[in-house]
């Protein structure tokens, strides 16, 4: 089993009809800033990524694990982060924000898309050491506009209750939050999705 499987509610159906058909996501990568002025790389995940994935993995703090697969957990297997750097483009959204040289992942986001309800479920986690720099507001903006342009109506996801940090994170893009009814532990984050084109005319 994958650790780092999203919680999924409805079993994924390949999207193929859906998302071939829309524009994707830019395959190079591109520079930012971060927030002390280290200049970073946002990009979508490569299949050469797995080492660097288990590397970012080590330095991950408890409750950052805690916080992104909800159990505990020490190591992330060789096979899984294979697994997750080898995402498939028709069910899956993934970007790492990287060194400038690519060496080490300071930031890792992904979506699994779904063609039923066309709402996408997304997580991510960021390197301890690069946290409250703003990594984490541009990595899921990056996975937003990524499933804009995809055509999801919705992208979501779960949270732990205390993870200030992210709540905070998901209210300054414009996330609605509502605790879990089964679970009062989790909050439930979701933002409505303009297509693409629509977006466009707003803007106009």
């Amino acid at each position: 089993m994958n650790p780092f499987r999203l919680r999924q509610r409805v079993p994924p159906i390949s999207p193929r009809f859906l998302y071939r058909k829309q524009p994707r996501p830019a395959q190079h990568a591109e520079k930012i800033r971060a927030a002390d002025g280290v200049e970073l790389l946002i990009r979508p995940i490569q299949a050469d990524d797995s080492e660097a994935l288990v590397r970012a993995f080590r330095r991950m703090t408890p409750e950052q694990v805690r916080s992104r697969v909800f159990h505990a957990l020490t190591e992330l297997p060789d096979s899984v982060a294979r697994s997750m750097s080898h995402a498939d483009p028709e069910t899956t959204i993934a970007a790492v924000i990287t060194d400038l040289d690519g060496s080490e992942i300071r930031g890792e986001g992904r979506v699994h898309l779904d063609a039923v309800t066309e709402n996408g479920e997304f997580a991510l986690a960021i390197d301890p050491q690069f946290t409250g720099k703003g990594l984490g507001r541009m990595l899921l903006a990056w996975l937003v506009e990524a499933c804009r342009k995809a055509g999801m109506r919705e992208i979501w996801g779960d949270t732990q209750a205390d993870n200030n940090a992210m709540l905070a994170l998901a209210r300054s893009l414009g996330f609605s939050l509502q605790r879990e009814a089964d679970d009062a532990g989790l909050v439930r984050m979701w933002l409505a999705l303009k297509p693409a084109e629509e977006s466009r005319t707003g803007a106009a």
